[in-house]
């Protein structure tokens, strides 16, 4: 299993006025799309634009909270991709501390295995300079996946995640590229988007 934590923000430089908008800040595990942020998945296992579907079930039962494609009760069909979140300032265990870690207020990311890609998209609410600073970390024992940034289609941002990068607390942080970091600033319209992508592997 491949999982990938991501923590994002933009500051919108519109006329003087700045505006931040944060990924981990802004999550709702109520609504989809959330003002400017949308949580999905990709139909194949394709980047482009027209492959994005929106979640349409959240899971709210425990400190991890998720959004997947269909409703399920576990692991398999409908589970995969999801977009999940750690509600607490803690980092949190999941299943276990063998399992996967998550710092506290962090997204993370897990793609199916058919090869759909999990994804968050931002949606410009006006037009103008964007600072986009995005930051990937694996977070199981050890994470073999690629993450991807993408506006409108259009890759700004590729690399590959090998190894385990999160909280030090719970193991070494170790593996050839544990974490990868993205920053930039770019020119958008009104509703232009980013898109955050993480594959299988």
């Amino acid at each position: 299993m491949f999982r990938i934590a991501v923590a994002v923000m933009f500051l919108a430089m519109v006329a003087q006025a700045q505006t931040t908008f944060d990924m981990s800040t802004d999550f709702s595990l109520r609504d989809n799309p959330n003002k400017v942020w949308q949580y999905g998945y990709s139909a194949t296992n394709s980047l482009a634009p027209d492959q994005f579907r929106l979640d349409k079930y959240s899971d709210g039962g425990s400190p991890i909270c998720f959004w997947h494609p269909e409703a399920s009760s576990g692991p398999g069909p409908g589970y995969y991709p999801y977009v999940a979140y750690n509600t607490t300032k803690q980092s949190q265990a999941w299943p276990s501390p063998n399992g996967w870690v998550v710092h506290g207020g962090e997204v993370s990311m897990e793609a199916s295995n058919s090869g759909q890609y999990s994804m968050v998209r931002f949606v410009a609410p006006m037009a103008g300079t964007y600072k986009i600073s995005a930051q990937f970390e694996g977070v199981h024992v050890w994470s073999t996946t690629d993450v991807h940034v993408l506006h409108n289609g259009t890759s700004l941002f590729d690399a590959d995640i090998d190894g385990y990068g999160g909280d030090p607390a719970f193991r070494k942080v170790q593996g050839a590229s544990p974490t990868a970091a993205y920053s930039g600033q770019i020119e958008m319209k009104t509703n232009d988007t980013i898109t955050f992508a993480v594959g299988y592997g």
